[in-house]
């Protein structure tokens, strides 16, 4: 037993150096700084697991006793062999690289870095991102990327999540609760519709959100956020405003949020940048 107990200690004190290396070099949590390259922590895990069984099938060969025996010697006997002490260890280290993984994967999005910026279908890799960011609960509930090309709007791609938007729009003020009790869906795309229109306003009238800006002398407005009363409104330019024949063209990505809590934390609103960054990285394999 005292030996399970060294074997948990040697594999503790690995995880705390791993833990204060990583999070003092990037200067974020260690979960943060490995989130980008979780998808490698099950191959690392089981690299742990294959020196683990390495080092069992060398005592194996060594004392000449069989798998069992040297492990029961880690319950049964004072003193367990050192390869047994050892592979426990990495046994160990890998089942906790292995509940980071979970950790980080159920409970963090995507690092935006991880997208493709050369995908084969641009449109489908920006609809996985909208709809990574936009399914984690508490964060934006709708995001749409459109393009303006000679003042027409269109949708390239959008993210939807239905049970977040039905309820927030319950809690509106002025709203016929029953009648949106009697058909979900025909409400949830109401209140789509009605953010994808606000959004054309906003983008009609992005010329008078510039010249507000003109006397700070800080350049042209990139990113809009609307802190309302319920949830917030957000809007960026991915391709600025610029005109051709007299005709505004420009990207931008459009996305709502109907809860006021995760508004305050800024959860929405970090969901809402790295879905930007998300789809800067994916354009970056298109254009400048």
């Amino acid at each position: 037993m005292y030996e399970l107990i060294q074997a948990s200690g040697y594999a503790a004190l690995v995880y705390l150096l791993l833990n204060y290396c990583i999070s003092f070099g990037s200067g974020r949590p260690l979960v943060e700084a490995i989130n980008p390259n979780r998808k490698y922590l099950p191959m690392f895990a089981v690299g742990m697991f294959g020196v683990a069984y390495t080092l069992l099938l060398k005592g194996v060969w060594k004392y000449q006793t069989t798998h069992w025996e040297l492990l029961s010697q880690l319950v049964n006997e004072e003193k367990a062999k050192a390869e047994v002490v050892g592979g426990l260890s990495f046994v160990v280290f890998g089942v906790s690289v292995l509940l980071l993984y979970l950790f980080c994967w159920w409970n963090l999005p995507r690092d935006p870095k991880t997208f493709s910026p050369n995908p084969n279908v641009l449109v489908n890799e920006y609809r996985k991102a909208l709809k990574h960011y936009v399914r984690w609960t508490g964060g934006i509930d709708f995001a749409c990327l459109c393009e303006v090309k000679a003042g027409t709007h269109t949708v390239i791609a959008e993210g939807i999540h239905s049970p977040d938007i039905f309820k927030g729009i319950v809690r509106l003020p002025n709203v016929d609760v029953d009648e949106m009790m009697r058909d979900h869906r025909a409400a949830v795309a109401k209140q789509v519709e009605i953010w994808k229109r606000e959004a054309e306003q906003i983008i009609r009238d992005w010329a008078k959100f510039n010249e507000l800006l003109l006397p700070t002398r800080q350049g042209h407005c990139i990113t809009l956020c609307f802190d309302v009363k319920v949830g917030a409104c957000y809007l960026e330019m991915l391709e600025l405003p610029h005109e051709i024949d007299g005709q505004m063209n420009c990207i931008y990505l459009f996305a709502a949020s109907l809860n006021q809590y995760e508004v305050n934390t800024m959860t929405a609103g970090r969901h809402f940048y790295s879905l930007a960054e998300a789809l800067r990285t994916i354009r970056r394999g298109v254009t400048k």
